[in-house]
């Protein structure tokens, strides 16, 4: 395992020099700071291959790609209308591939329907849009990591949801990006890194506390919250997890000088290392 940030800056030189301070070297990059994607919805590959070999001189890894805003609700429920859209993420995905970045990070977000029957209807139809994507991602070599999006109204909310999503497209480069904030549908985020094992594609690290008052829950910083932090790192080496963990939805901060995320890397990077040397 090693650490890693997301990041929406869209700034090169500015995003470079921060990793170079806080001491990461791989980054999960968002689709909305290339400017091809923001022009035309979908990745140009001269524009990403040119920033990835930018990135790479200075040893930084644009380790994965977070797709952002797409698909769209419209694409994953196939509705007509939506061609331009399923066709621009299948090209990106597919510049992903040309350029060497293997990972995509997506928000299947889907409003659940009361209705029962109208709710096998969806999943039916996000099955058809997945057959064609995953179709693309296979050809190249990109893996899927589905993040769930944690409120009530969504469809892809929890484990439960999350491997019904994994069945319907049985495939390597169908998985997940695990997050400890599955925890916020009941969902214990232990068990969920056995469950998923080999299909955790990318992993965030956060920390929470339920609470009585609205919305429910408070985020906290990763040593404050309800969750084992050093167990979820265990247990993710336990199953042989290889790929990036990287810190988010950290608090607020007591202090303006101080940088949660600086903080939380050297957090993690000590419990790895504790871990290593277990093991």
């Amino acid at each position: 395992m090693e650490i890693g940030i997301n990041s929406y800056e869209k700034d090169t030189i500015k995003l470079l020099n921060y990793c170079h301070k806080i001491g990461v070297n791989h980054v999960c990059l968002a689709s909305s700071t290339i400017n091809s994607y923001i022009k035309k919805g979908y990745l140009d590959y001269e524009e990403l291959k040119l920033l990835k070999e930018l990135f790479e001189r200075k040893g930084i890894r644009i380790t994965a790609m977070i797709i952002t805003d797409s698909p769209s609700q419209h694409a994953l429920l196939y509705e007509p209308g939506s061609e331009k859209e399923r066709e621009a993420f299948c090209l990106t995905l597919e510049t992903l591939g040309k350029v060497g970045i293997d990972t995509a990070v997506i928000f299947p977000k889907v409003v659940e329907p009361i209705n029962k029957f109208k709710k096998e209807e969806y999943w039916r139809k996000i099955e058809k849009f997945y057959e064609i994507f995953m179709s693309t991602a296979e050809n190249a070599h990109v893996k899927v990591a589905n993040h769930a999006f944690y409120r009530s109204w969504s469809m892809i909310k929890n484990t439960k949801s999350l491997s019904r999503l994994l069945k319907l497209i049985p495939s390597q480069y169908n998985g997940i990006t695990y997050c400890p904030g599955i925890y916020l549908m009941g969902d214990n985020p232990y068990e969920a890194i056995t469950l998923f094992s080999d299909k955790i594609f990318l992993a965030h690290i956060r920390n929470l506390r339920i609470i009585e008052e609205y919305p429910g829950y408070k985020e906290v910083f990763l040593t404050e919250g309800d969750l084992d932090i050093n167990k979820i790192l265990e247990l993710l080496e336990a199953i042989g997890f290889r790929g990036i963990i990287c810190p988010e939805h950290l608090g607020k901060k007591d202090n303006m000088d101080k940088d949660l995320q600086v903080e939380a890397i050297r957090y993690l990077k000590n419990l790895l290392k504790n871990i290593g040397e277990q093991h």
